[in-house]
């Protein structure tokens, strides 16, 4: 085989594209359709429960006496969920930022004022 024959030819075929493509479509229109049916998904810094443990590092930055055992310093609310145990996922993120870049792009018109035609 010549260098010319070897540089011009394709082991892949063109369907195999369209397969991929068809797949990657399928997918990503599925992961659209969860993220509007249910936008919010676990916290995955406190797992959904809306708290986080006390550290050590609290105490040494906020308190001056020694820090009481663990079941007495309770939990905070975390700081990442804001207690909620929720948050946004990444694709309905990036779907309400698609929305509101094409509602700032097109605003909606107002009624037109109706003249005063009687003096």
């Amino acid at each position: 085989m010549t260098l010319a024959v070897a540089a011009t030819s394709t082991n892949t075929s063109p369907n195999g594209y369209a397969g991929v493509a068809m797949i990657l479509l399928i997918a990503v229109s599925g992961y659209g359709m969860w993220c509007w049916i249910k936008p919010f998904a676990d916290c995955d810094r406190c797992d959904g429960r809306g708290t986080s443990p006390r550290r050590l590092s609290d105490w040494w930055r906020y308190h001056s006496r020694p820090p009481a055992p663990r079941a007495a310093r309770g939990a905070r609310q975390c700081p990442r969920c804001r207690g909620t145990g929720l948050r946004l996922r990444l694709g309905r993120r990036a779907a309400n930022h698609l929305i509101r870049r094409y509602r700032h792009s097109h605003p909606r018109t107002t009624r037109p004022v109706k003249e005063n035609r009687h003096p």
